[in-house]
């Protein structure tokens, strides 16, 4: 059985835009077989039972190729999973125009109900969401795909975490050190 401790880095790790590495994320998820949702219920931070059954329906297509030549995804759900950014993308605020860079990101907002209501613009919580470091702070936000729009200034961000999560910016984009990254959720 493989070691549930990797599984919350399995789970930040299957949005790498590389197909090579989310082919081996699937492939350890895939080990857990019919335990999987189980396991991912228990971890700390557990995405929710929609991440879930995005994560399962990923793994069975992964697995079972030949079942994805089925009927199309209905376009409300593509746009819910159709994430437009990926880590060390330059982002900005549509609305309050601020400049980052994309660290990570869920497929829909995962926050409390709580912090949801006391976000004053209230995107809608079924799209993608992202955390970003913000340029010339130390703040990390959490937004929404709709609230953001791709900074094409090619300037770099500077903010205390990026040495933890990028090497030098390189076309207008940062890319990923080799380092283990922290979790910009907790």
């Amino acid at each position: 059985m493989p070691d549930p401790a990797q599984l919350p880095h399995l789970v930040a790790l299957l949005q790498d835009e590389d197909p090579s590495i989310n082919a081996v994320i699937l492939e350890n998820l895939a080990a857990f077989g019919d335990g999987l949702a189980q396991e991912l219920r228990m971890i700390p931070s557990a995405p929710s039972e929609e991440r879930i059954t995005a994560i399962l329906s990923e793994v069975r297509r992964f697995t079972n190729p030949e079942e994805s030549s089925g009927p199309p995804t209905p376009v409300a759900h593509q746009a819910v999973t159709q994430m437009l950014f990926r880590a060390g993308d330059l982002v900005r605020h549509r609305r309050y125009g601020y400049r980052g860079v994309i660290v990570a990101a869920d497929l829909s907002c995962q926050a409390p109900e709580i912090w949801y209501r006391g976000n004053r613009t209230h995107p809608p919580r079924e799209q993608p969401w992202y955390h970003v470091l913000v340029h010339g702070t130390t703040t990390i936000t959490y937004a929404a795909q709709t609230s953001l729009k791709a900074d094409e200034s090619g300037n770099p961000v500077r903010h205390p975490l990026m040495p933890h999560y990028f090497g030098e910016l390189d076309e207008g984009k940062y890319e990923r050190n080799d380092r283990p990254w922290p979790d910009p959720r907790s």
